[in-house]
């Protein structure tokens, strides 16, 4: 054995260790860095996208509150549109007054009853101040008042018809919102409120039978927006229409537009939009919180890299320098275990290893002998397996020309098939044959089976095309399944049987069908023999079963190709082959 002097390479004795502060300390301060800025970068998105979040549901909350309401008093508007008494009304008033002042009087007191009665019980009295329904050119009215003390003009049909905004409500096809005007009823102009105007049309001929004005006050609105607290410097907008938006100060409406960067939400029944802007000194103030958290982070991790850095030099550089000298000793010779350098920790199972090495070097090359022995008797051992077939295949010709001489042709076909199905077992190594070789491979091992069962079963074969001969299959394919048929089909069944194995073309792929007569199989069978549970008896196809077959077919051609099985108790079972269709020459072609 030759040895070969191992000379340590000369180096600095400080420059370790100043590897390894430098390591220590760099990685700390990039992992410090990476820390810092990913923590600051996802701190101020987290921050903003909670502060967006946390205003969108609280303007989502006050924005329903304040849809409801609204949403309340459009119901009730609509109610005096629809009702049949209101309706009735407004048709026949002017007419009865004309007629009988009393009997109008009547109508009208039944009429405000009415009304009054729905303005108390559907809760509009608690958003509107009034609400008055009148004829087409104001001649009659109703009027219902939520507050006894409201001041009110003389007449308040007309003034309502004279205001500016009368016109443009009473002809849009919609609710329509003008914004918070000086209210047109009160003397002194207050408080202002939010006009709605609807004409009321006859069921019966949709003519126009008068109009009703319902007023909304601000306090409403407001009284809304009051719940949602407002920081110094954010701020909330209410917009009726794009011309029409509002900021709230915290008790008023004034009219402002909305600035760019705020977040909205469109009220659902309404269509007003709510905005809200948020406070940028909120947010910097807890932006200033993080920042201060994440340097002290940083610090922390700097000094535990410094720390690092040091203990890494006791705990590694001094064993290491012992670990070299140990190399060196054995580059010189010295093969002796050395128990110092087998310390308690990973470097110590080093220096285990090291004194194994330096011990066990001859037992290796011994060790290396003794294998090169093993390797030339294992060589004579395979010269003397492949001696052996040959022996055996001569021994079957020796018996089949016996057989032949004495008029045994049974016994010349089986030991000529038996002979060639060996030989295909230990001698072939092509994986892919043509379904015309595995067709003779079938018909050696059915030529033993069918003289084992004196000529009760039977095989044939129906090919719709001849061009499907040439398709490749995987060797001993078949095999397992006619082996399946025969045993577990037929033979049970205790009578003649026949397997057919007919092939075809179906869309563009290629089918083997392998059918028997026998007792036919349960679901529970099929998927045990799918599923590899089921076993063959025969000591060859064991090893390549149902399941194995299968499943080579699968590895060879891909998922979508193998078995499926199809059966009725009784009557037959089939195992159908799904191939694509390949050839030798398309083989060749791909390569």
């Amino acid at each position: 054995m030759q040895l070969f002097y191992y000379k340590p390479m000369q180096t600095k004795r400080h420059s370790i260790k100043f590897k390894i502060i430098l390591w220590a300390v760099g990685f700390a301060l990039i992992l410090a860095l990476s820390v810092a800025s990913v923590s600051y970068i996802l701190s101020i998105r987290y921050l903003r996208q909670n502060q967006q979040q946390s205003a969108l549901t609280n303007i989502h909350i006050l924005g329903n509150d304040l849809d409801s309401d609204i949403s309340s008093v459009l119901t009730f508007a609509n109610w005096i549109r629809l009702d049949s008494t209101l309706s009735n009304y407004l048709r026949t008033v002017d007419r009865i007054y004309e007629g009988d002042v009393q009997a109008g009087k009547k109508l009208s007191l039944s009429a405000w009853t009415h009304l009054n009665n729905e303005f108390n019980i559907i809760g509009a009295r608690n958003h509107v101040d009034r609400v008055i329904v009148s004829t087409v050119h104001g001649t009659q009215f109703l009027q219902a008042i939520s507050t006894a003390d409201a001041q009110s003009v003389t007449d308040v049909p007309m003034t309502v018809m004279d205001s500016d905004f009368f016109t443009d409500l009473i002809s849009s096809t919609s609710y329509e919102w003008v914004g918070f005007v000086d209210n047109p009823l009160s003397r002194n102009g207050n408080p202002r409120v939010l006009p709605v105007i609807r004409p009321i049309y006859s069921s019966a001929s949709s003519a126009t039978l008068g109009w009703v004005y319902l007023d909304i006050p601000e306090r409403v609105v407001t009284k809304s927006l009051k719940s949602f607290v407002l920081a110094r410097d954010d701020a909330l907008y209410l917009s009726l229409n794009p011309y029409q938006s509002y900021q709230f100060d915290g008790k008023d409406l004034i009219r402002s537009t909305v600035p760019d960067g705020v977040i909205s939400y469109t009220l659902p029944d309404t269509g007003w939009v709510l905005s809200y802007l948020p406070s940028k000194s909120a947010l910097s103030n807890r932006i200033r919180s993080y920042q201060l958290l994440i340097i002290s982070i940083f610090m922390v991790i700097m000094l535990a890299g410094v720390a690092l850095s040091i203990l890494l030099h006791r705990t590694i550089t001094r064993p290491v320098d012992r670990l070299i000298m140990r190399l060196d000793k054995i580059g010189q010779g010295d093969f002796s275990r050395d128990e110092t350098i087998e310390w308690n920790n990973e470097l110590g199972e080093i220096g285990r290893g090291i004194n194994n090495l330096s011990e066990n070097v001859s037992e290796l090359m011994k060790k290396r002998l003794m294998d090169e022995k093993s390797r030339h008797d294992l060589e004579y051992q395979i010269l003397q397996s492949q001696i052996n077939p040959h022996f055996l295949y001569n021994t079957l010709n020796t018996i089949k020309w016996m057989a032949t001489i004495q008029g045994s042709e049974g016994i010349a076909d089986m030991s000529t098939a038996l002979s060639r199905l060996m030989k295909n077992i230990s001698k072939g190594s092509d994986n892919l044959i043509t379904l015309k070789e595995e067709f003779s491979l079938v018909d050696d091992y059915f030529t033993i089976m069918k003289y084992r069962y004196g000529g009760t079963i039977e095989i044939a074969y129906k090919t719709d095309d001849e061009k499907l001969l040439d398709q490749l299959i995987n060797r001993f394919s078949l095999q397992p399944i006619v082996e399946n048929a025969i045993f577990h089909g037929i033979e049970p069944k205790q009578s003649a049987g026949k397997i057919l194995i007919h092939t075809y073309a179906r869309s563009g792929d290629v089918v083997i069908d392998v059918t028997d007569n026998g007792v036919g199989m349960s679901e529970e069978s099929i998927e045990a023999v799918l599923s590899g549970a089921g076993k063959s008896s025969n000591d060859f196809f064991k090893q390549i079963g149902v399941y194995n077959v299968n499943e080579r077919i699968r590895y060879t051609f891909g998922e979508n190709y193998g078995i499926t099985i199809r059966s009725k108790i009784g009557e037959y079972t089939t195992m159908s082959f799904v191939l694509p269709y390949r050839t030798k020459e398309m083989q060749c072609t791909d390569y």
